[in-house]
């Protein structure tokens, strides 16, 4: 949609007409995201209202913050038909639709400050300060923003001018932070989600081939003393889901191990929901490391461990399972740091 600065009672119906008509899409869409995007919209388009026939207003200027508005409102909007699931994961994968809507949202945002009164300059000053604190390397930003707002304050017409085009700027450049840290959020959220389906993929196939073939390889283990082999399933032979089984006891201390980061990590606060991601990749690592971990065990390449009952192979199952934290321990470090340094939607 688009907005011209003379628009006839038609033509302004019909524009209502279809914001509208979006809202009533979004609103119908329970996705978080749009929940947090639709509360920045409101707040920029009541301040674009309030000062509309303000005496610093410029129709060109509000214009163009009005069509930035709409634009983020066809952004994110659901679509009207049922899009297939190609174009669905790649929507998904890219997230295009959020990042055009709040790039739309802070070009509407940015626009307020050339259409703002003397007053309320000074009073988004003191928010861009709060945004600032909430972003990492913006010293030398905080500095200008406070000889931004000394010039506000003196009776000088060209260092108000200067102040308002500063704070502006200041603004623009807070936004580009926040959103390349959304974009690294999104960035490791599709690392976890190919690294997932990866080893989701590989579990699976190895335990759909052992169930049809168990003598592809085998779980079973022989004891000294014990005269039959021990296997998994409690018998002295191999079964076609000793494999899934040994995966599932794994799956177990994965979850088990996702204690740790519900207790000492961060959720990003992002659209992309990477905890969620960080907690589904310890589930399914968990499967691949309690089947790995069994087989090096049962093979002698780890000679600390032995196993004298079917019992310890699930237990040993688990411990490896819980085991996958060492390696993924680094992802819930790396989403720490982003979940410090990132935002929260209220503040953008």
């Amino acid at each position: 949609m688009s907005v011209m600065t003379e628009m006839t009672d038609e033509e302004r119906k019909a524009l209502d007409k279809k914001r509208k008509s979006l809202l009533e899409r979004i609103d119908a869409d329970a996705a978080l995201w749009r929940t947090e995007a639709l509360s920045s919209y409101a707040q920029v388009r009541d301040e674009l209202r309030c000062v509309e026939g303000g005496p610093n207003a410029d129709k060109k200027q509000f214009a163009v913050a009005q069509a930035d508005l709409d634009s983020a409102l066809v952004s994110m909007a659901p679509p009207e038909k049922c899009a297939g699931a190609r174009t669905g994961l790649k929507q998904y994968y890219s997230g295009a639709s959020i990042e055009r809507t709040w790039a739309a949202i802070h070009r509407a945002g940015a626009a307020l400050y050339g259409l703002y009164e003397i007053n309320d300059l000074t009073a988004q000053g003191t928010r861009l300060c709060a945004l600032l604190a909430a972003l990492p390397g913006q010293n030398s930003q905080s500095i200008l923003l406070n000889e931004a707002l000394t010039n506000l304050k003196s009776g000088n017409a060209a260092d108000k001018r200067q102040a308002r085009s500063t704070l502006r700027e200041i603004y623009q450049g807070a936004m580009g932070a926040s959103d390349t840290l959304q974009m690294e959020a999104r960035g490791l959220r599709n690392t976890l989600l190919v690294t997932s389906g990866a080893l989701s993929l590989i579990i699976f196939i190895l335990g759909f081939v052992h169930l049809f073939d168990s003598s592809m390889f085998s779980l079973c283990t022989t004891v000294e003393g014990a005269g039959k082999p021990i296997c998994p399933a409690g018998g002295s032979s191999a079964h076609g889901f000793d494999v899934f089984a040994i995966e599932l006891a794994g799956m177990l201390g994965g979850a088990l191990s996702v204690v740790i980061p519900l207790a000492t990590g961060g959720k990003i606060k992002t659209p992309y929901r990477v905890f969620n991601h960080q907690l589904l990749l310890k589930i399914l690592a968990g499967g691949a490391a309690g089947l790995a971990g069994v087989i090096l065990v049962e093979s002698g390449f780890i000679s600390v461990f032995s196993i004298n009952s079917a019992v310890a192979i699930f237990g040993y199952a688990v411990f490896f399972g819980i085991a996958q934290q060492a390696v993924t321990g680094l992802v819930d470090k790396r989403a720490s740091s982003l979940a410090k340094e990132t935002p929260a939607a209220k503040n953008i």
